[in-house]
């Protein structure tokens, strides 16, 4: 089971359908679809966040310090495995490290204790990382995070990804994998979260596009807001 690790830049913006269609429509001349969307459709992401039972780490991450780290499980609806994931952000760069786990390893290493065994030193680089993090504060499942997503790559340059996520679905209870009966929904109908992940600068056709199309950055992280909206002491309200 690979390791990946990755080290850039997240850009995101909220966009219409009409805005995505004609992104969409240029991005066609220059990148190449996602393996996982199929016959060019999207894929559902699933999340699990860990977190303390006063939510330490969300709480710390939404004061925008210049480092701040998030915890979470990672699923791709239909596989059998799924990617333990420590994300870190540093002064707008984010890094991130990943392991492959079973579902079986997934629980015993963060709820039990119990670490994966492997072979490779980058892979016991990684969970001596997520051990370490996991030292410093006890967490459990806080929330569930699934959503629609449409993604591609660059055809010359797989560092440069850009992603469509809709139907951005949260729960705090009933953290069962490949379920989807949700509590409420993050963004209202016709709206997307676009984002653009890259490592140096956006090609100038890209960033030509996102000026003809009126598409402007707009800071959101999901679980962030499904926070907030919490904090609120009210019913989710949508953007």
């Amino acid at each position: 089971m690979a390791i990946l690790s990755f080290r850039r830049i997240e850009k995101k913006y909220i966009v219409t359908e009409e805005q995505k269609q004609q992104l969409i429509e240029v991005l066609k001349e220059h990148m190449e679809l996602d393996p996982f969307c199929k016959n060019e459709s999207t894929y559902r992401i699933q999340n699990i966040y860990y977190d303390t039972p006063t939510n330490e780490l969300i709480s710390l991450s939404i004061r925008k310090p210049r480092y701040k780290q998030k915890l979470r499980a990672r699923k791709y609806l239909g596989t059998d495995f799924c990617y333990l994931e420590i994300k870190k952000k540093c002064e707008g760069v984010v890094g991130k490290r990943r392991l492959s786990l079973s579902m079986k390893e997934l629980d015993d290493f963060v709820l039990r204790g119990i670490k994966p065994k492997r072979e490779s030193f980058i892979d016991n680089h990684v969970i001596g990382e997520i051990e370490y993090l996991l030292s410093l504060y006890k967490v459990v499942p806080s929330t569930f995070i699934s959503y629609e997503r449409l993604g591609f790559f660059a055809k010359n340059d797989h560092e440069l990804r850009v992603t469509f996520d809709n139907q951005i679905h949260t729960k705090r209870n009933n953290f069962e994998w490949d379920k989807d009966d949700y509590e409420t929904s993050l963004l209202e109908d016709g709206k997307y979260i676009l984002e653009i992940k890259y490592i140096q600068n956006f090609p100038l056709w890209l960033t030509r596009a996102l000026s003809r199309l009126k598409i402007y950055p707009h800071s959101f992280s999901k679980y962030g807001t499904e926070y907030q909206n919490r904090l609120k002491g009210e019913e989710y309200e949508t953007i």
